[in-house]
């Protein structure tokens, strides 16, 4: 986890939820599906991406700042505007993963979805998945908690980054991630609260709104 990012690694009329997958340290078999839509960001700031390798532009929440933090060849991200809320929204394309349990390195596994399910063998509890598509690419979101470090799990953005300065689930945080298929790349995205916090809901629902307004490029 890389320190200065504190990571980890989100209703109603925001996102419509068909039915509801098992909660706990777990997924259903059977994801309900959802439908995205950009909701009040479709006329907000959008933001079309300078580095990262799968070109995309998307609308921003107004709690982010029009411009990301960072925008790298394998990673981007937002932080938060509000000092009172530690929340941050995240797209990576994982170079390579720490599988839970190994102290090396290895290169993303063909079928990320499966993978991040097998995490909570290790801790981590996976909830309300859903399936969608984001830019048109079939997309699972799911809400991701764990009892444990998962340090780099969810993966890298480049070569040789030591485990905890890449991203996976920590203990007090939530995130809500999106499995995102593009072609032969798996696009990662997220929004990150404190576990708990009074705004998990209204983040949540703006990173499904940012998902929904969402075009690859």
């Amino acid at each position: 986890m890389r320190p200065s990012t504190s990571l980890v690694l989100g209703t109603g009329a925001l996102v419509l939820l068909t039915a509801t997958a098992c909660a706990g340290a777990g997924t259903a078999t059977e994801s309900p599906t959802s439908s995205l839509t950009a909701g009040s960001l479709a006329d907000g700031d959008r933001y079309q991406s300078q580095r990262f390798v799968t070109p995309l532009e998307v609308a921003v929440p107004a709690w982010l700042p029009a411009v990301p933090d960072t925008d790298e060849p394998n990673f981007l991200t937002w932080i938060g505007t509000d000092a009172s809320f530690d929340r941050a929204v995240r797209f990576l394309v994982p170079v390579n993963v720490y599988q839970p349990g190994s102290a090396a390195a290895t290169p993303p596994p063909d079928d990320y979805l499966s993978y991040l399910r097998g995490q909570v063998t290790y801790g981590a509890q996976l909830a309300d998945e859903t399936r969608t598509s984001v830019g048109g690419m079939p997309t699972t979101i799911v809400t991701g908690t764990t009892g444990a470090p998962l340090d780099g799990s969810l993966g890298c953005p480049a070569a040789d980054v030591p485990a905890p300065d890449c991203f996976g689930l920590q203990p007090g945080m939530a995130l809500r991630l999106a499995v995102i298929d593009v072609v032969d790349t798996t696009v990662l995205a997220w929004a990150r609260v404190t576990e708990g916090s009074a705004d998990t809901a209204e983040a949540f629902a703006d990173f499904e709104q940012m998902l929904g307004s969402l075009r690859f490029r």
